[in-house]
């Protein structure tokens, strides 16, 4: 939804409790400046970051080879009985 920042600044209330439930575009004069997101997308970004910021470590994570990787692997698998 689209909201005008004059008509945000009359009636703040009511665009804050609609905002509980869909993202308020905020906008002077045709332009957006702004938005007010929904709880629910508030915590799916707070998820999609936590998932970024652990691929990004994992990606990070270097291995000089597979063996190395391969040879841990192996040794954890067998503490557990599966090998």
């Amino acid at each position: 939804m689209n909201v005008s920042i004059t008509a945000l600044k009359e009636n703040p209330a009511k665009y804050f409790e609609m905002a509980k439930s869909a993202d308020i575009i905020v906008t002077n004069r045709g332009k957006r400046i702004g938005r007010i997101i929904s709880e629910e997308n508030a915590v799916k970004s707070e998820k999609q970051r936590a998932f970024e910021e652990l691929m990004r470590l994992a990606d990070s994570a270097k291995f000089p080879d597979n063996t190395v990787y391969d040879s841990v692997k192996e040794e954890r698998l067998k503490e557990r009985g599966l090998l």
